[in-house]
């Protein structure tokens, strides 16, 4: 009887980075067991992951016992951390709950999903708190990697249209002309699965993961193209970001002021499977 294979828990499982880690495992050579954490296994997401044949277990990042019956059993494990509802534990607490049952499950190995140039002092509250489960993390004794995506493709629409007029106007608004690092989530959900299948070669790394960088005008292009017509942009002044809540004017400011820096060609070289933004809207519009 050939031996059973090890079990993936993929925290998040019905989000869209969760989603993109499972569709990655699913098309390794040799896919792991998954099993799916979820606060409602009796979602219509969560009852198609078992059709999946996926084993969906019910579990909340604010529930420590929940965690410690989702990984008994558990080789490796796919932490993602989300801004709580009014009233629910803080985002680090989500973090620090799931590496405290990690530990006592003595899991072999984590992979956590940051936010790159995340540090604890970096004026945007969203990165601080990225930045403060990895230093928790760092701290456990745990095995681990963390991939640490930069701004999500997946922000923008499908199609041309008044949300794209106005994100694009915006967004043009707050950057000035400055490229901005894109990556899927797509692209997240494959590097996570690598480091998933392979933790020897994986462990102790850090990966800020950026798949393409562009201005706005550029990507108005690339919708133009892609679509075969002209993409319009609104125009706005820049004071608009001052309208906007304090943690995404304090990153937007920080989008112009510094930026991401992930090093894309040598990503490229590492994890070749990664798309353009163009590929992925192409991608995008065959779904």
């Amino acid at each position: 009887m050939p031996a059973l294979s090890p079990v993936t828990l993929v925290v998040g499982a019905t989000g869209k980075q969760g989603s993109a880690v499972i569709r990655a495992l699913q098309a390794l050579p040799r896919p792991p067991q998954i099993r799916a954490l979820s606060r409602n296994p009796s979602s219509p997401a969560a009852q198609k992951l078992k059709d999946q044949g996926i084993e969906v277990v019910k579990g909340d990042l604010t529930d420590s016992s929940s965690l410690d019956d989702a990984l008994v059993g558990v080789a490796s494990a796919f932490l993602v951390t989300t801004l709580p509802a009014k009233g629910q534990p803080t985002e680090h607490q989500q973090g620090k709950n799931f590496i405290a049952a990690a530990q006592r499950a003595a899991l072999p190995f984590l992979v956590f999903s940051s936010v790159a140039n995340a540090t604890p002092t970096i004026g945007i509250p969203h990165f601080e708190t990225k930045a403060v489960i990895e230093e928790a993390l760092k701290a456990s004794g745990l095995r681990y990697a963390v991939v640490a995506p930069v701004a999500f493709t997946d922000n923008y629409p499908r199609e041309a249209g008044f949300a794209l007029t106005m994100a694009l106007g915006f967004f043009d608004a707050a950057l000035k002309g400055k490229k901005l690092q894109l990556v899927s989530t797509d692209d997240i959900g494959y590097v996570a699965a690598e480091m998933l299948n392979d933790p020897s070669r994986f462990a102790g790394r850090h990966v800020d993961l950026a798949s393409d960088a562009l201005t706005m005008r550029e990507v108005q292009q690339t919708y133009s193209r892609v679509l075969g017509r002209r993409v319009s942009k609104a125009w706005l002044p820049g004071a608009v970001i001052s309208l906007i809540p304090h943690d995404f004017k304090q990153m937007m400011r920080w989008f112009h002021d510094v930026g991401y820096s992930a090093d894309i060609a040598a990503l490229r070289q590492e994890f070749p499977k990664l798309k353009s933004f163009e590929q992925w809207l192409r991608d995008q519009r065959k779904q």
